[in-house]
């Protein structure tokens, strides 16, 4: 799948390109937020909370990390 990088605050406005400042979102998506019609918020980073053209509210929030490899000795 093909993402495109967006300020959440545009840069235009006094946005940052930083961590809690950038999502990844699909060409569609990057353009409906960029015509106005969806609206974007990051209250931390990794966490997206998106109003759709509707009006639906939507929260994304980041998978936990994954959990370490079990101690395996090398084979030599």
């Amino acid at each position: 799948m093909f993402c495109e990088l967006d300020h959440t605050k545009p840069w235009a406005y006094g946005g940052k390109t930083s961590y809690g400042n950038l999502a990844a979102l699909c060409k569609r998506h990057h353009r409906l937020k960029s015509e106005g019609y969806s609206h974007y918020r990051q209250p931390e980073p990794r966490s997206i909370i998106a109003v759709s053209p509707t009006g639906e509210t939507y929260i994304t929030r980041p998978d936990p990390p994954p959990a370490p490899p079990p101690d395996i000795p090398p084979p030599f």
